[in-house]
């Protein structure tokens, strides 16, 4: 069986991931597991203490996750199995030791906190996740709600397509959810292709020739604009994007894009890695 977790830290972004989550888990035809991780708040004072009870801090976790859980069960299909686990830990060392445990098909995460102190910490410890993890994250949009996937928009930079394109998970999602898969690429230099850039061009056709893949060019000098106004104008239901160091997601991915791309679109974000 399919199977997905959703990090959830009690906010209200976080509560509509976790209910985008369980409606794509019903379509999806996958469980889903409800993971929280916590660290013990540290006094601010010239001796440092916690001002929390380890076990006390684990019991409300666990109810408050009690709590979503039946609140999410009920809104959905009697198979949909809904699995809770919390813990003191470090979120993305946690994340990571689940996701080696149960070897999920996807990770599902909201990036904004309660207030504005946690949601700085939520937005950095949502990029750590993409940054750390080799499973594919969902990065779910705050009022974001769940549509039947219908049409997905890959972007790409169209260099080292081959090494770095995971081809096989890309076309698993979009054969799982019997998508159509829009090929993106945002350039504003106003350049003749360089041999290098058409060779790449060329070896992307062949590589997707058997998902029937639609290739758009979009002539736009900001990055995260060029991809919103693509999104909007074809209707796409999810954007597929491959962290890279020094590439697209770096570009997407600073402060300012973040921002712009996660928080003024209604469109989640899917990462899957080289």
């Amino acid at each position: 069986m399919k199977t997905i977790i959703v990090c959830v830290d009690f906010s209200a972004n976080s509560d509509n991931a976790a209910a985008f989550a369980g409606n794509l888990a019903a379509f999806y035809g996958a469980g889903i597991w409800l993971y929280h991780a916590y660290q013990i708040p540290i006094a601010l004072s010239e001796f440092a203490y916690p001002v929390a009870d380890v076990a006390e801090m684990q019991k409300a976790a666990e109810k408050e996750l009690d709590s979503m859980k039946k609140n999410i069960q009920g809104k959905l299909p009697a198979n949909v199995t809904i699995n809770t686990k919390t813990e003191m830990n470090v979120l993305e060392v946690g994340l990571i030791n689940l996701c080696d445990d149960i070897q999920p098909d996807m990770v599902v995460m909201s990036l904004s906190g309660k207030d504005r102190l946690n949601r700085l910490i939520a937005g950095s410890n949502t990029i750590k996740a993409i940054n750390e993890l080799t499973y594919p994250i969902l990065v779910v949009p705050p009022k974001a709600e769940f549509v039947p996937v219908r049409k997905i928009g890959f972007a790409c930079d169209y260099e080292q397509v081959e090494k770095s394109t995971p081809l096989s998970l890309l076309k698993k999602i979009v054969r799982d959810f019997n998508a159509e898969l829009h090929v993106l690429n945002i350039d504003g230099s106003k350049r003749t292709a360089d041999e290098e850039k058409r060779k790449e061009t060329h070896i992307i056709y062949e590589l997707l020739q058997d998902v029937k893949a639609e290739y758009h060019h979009i002539d736009n000098s900001d990055v995260t604009e060029g991809i919103n106004w693509f999104t909007d104008k074809e209707k796409l239901d999810w954007l597929m994007v491959i962290p890279k160091k020094h590439g697209l997601m770096d570009k997407i991915f600073r402060r300012s894009h973040t921002k712009e791309l996660l928080h003024h679109t209604h469109v989640p974000v899917l990462c899957i890695h080289e």
